[in-house]
């Protein structure tokens, strides 16, 4: 049988203590920011992006899509997991759950496509910024709604 000494057991309780207390500081650490970085660098790649460009994209994002954003807490563990590069552990979450993440990230993709200048640069080396919403510069775009006959 396996004796453990009461200073062993009083340390292994101090480190649990520790790192719950290092997990809780770094997940209310995450900001908006922080989440959707980490969620277009699951699929594009590392971002070549300015954090002020960047702000100004979250910002914009969520003043035009607020019902998109995920929960508070949600949003920490995702972007936490997402950091530590565990993107699987997603499949346990309840199946509402992994639809809105799903959900926010198709959105989060499309809008980044949108109000930046990603897809127009010409070299992938090339910072990407924010541009904001563009209106169709097609000059032979018909904008007028049809008439009715």
């Amino acid at each position: 049988m396996i004796e453990i000494s009461r200073r062993s057991a009083l340390a292994i309780v101090a480190g649990g203590v520790v790192s719950t207390g290092v997990a809780f500081a770094a997940v209310s650490s995450f900001s908006d920011e922080d989440l959707v970085r980490v969620t277009l660098e699951k699929y594009l790649g590392r971002l070549n992006m300015r954090i002020e460009h960047l702000q100004q994209f979250v910002l914009e994002f969520r003043n035009r899509n607020p019902w998109v954003f995920p929960s508070g807490k949600l949003s920490d563990a995702v972007t936490l997991v997402e950091e530590l590069k565990l993107g699987a552990v997603r499949r346990l979450l309840p199946q509402e759950k992994r639809e809105d993440l799903i959900h926010f990230d198709r959105w989060v993709i499309a809008e980044f496509h949108m109000l930046t200048d990603y897809a127009w640069r010409s070299s992938l080396n090339d910072p990407i910024r924010f541009t904001g919403w563009q209106s169709c510069t097609n000059p032979f775009a018909n904008l007028e709604p049809p008439k009715l006959a």
